[in-house]
């Protein structure tokens, strides 16, 4: 079975997205904050890890190295794009 690496190269990303896997330590709790000029490699990261994992049930992702990362990033995306929003006092 391929590694994780092989897999994301295999799902079309490219040397600079394995390089920002390398940079993070492949730890989902060292992805940082998405920002906007970013998004788009952030989405691509995510739908390529969510590939390597299709078929998998949701325990099994959620044990899976993939299905942490890919949940870590989906996290940073929603945190810039859907913004908590302020309470009203």
């Amino acid at each position: 079975m391929p590694n994780l690496r092989d897999s994301l190269i295999a799902k079309g990303l490219t040397s600079s997205d394995i390089a920002w896997f390398d940079a993070i330590d492949w730890n989902p709790s060292s992805v940082p904050p998405a920002e906007p000029v970013i998004i788009a490699d952030y989405q691509r990261r995510e739908q390529a890890l969510n590939a390597t994992v299709d078929g998998l049930s949701f325990a099994e992702r959620g044990e899976s190295q993939a299905g942490r990362l890919a949940a870590a990033i989906g996290a940073r995306i929603a945190d810039l794009t859907d913004p908590e929003e302020e309470k009203e006092e």
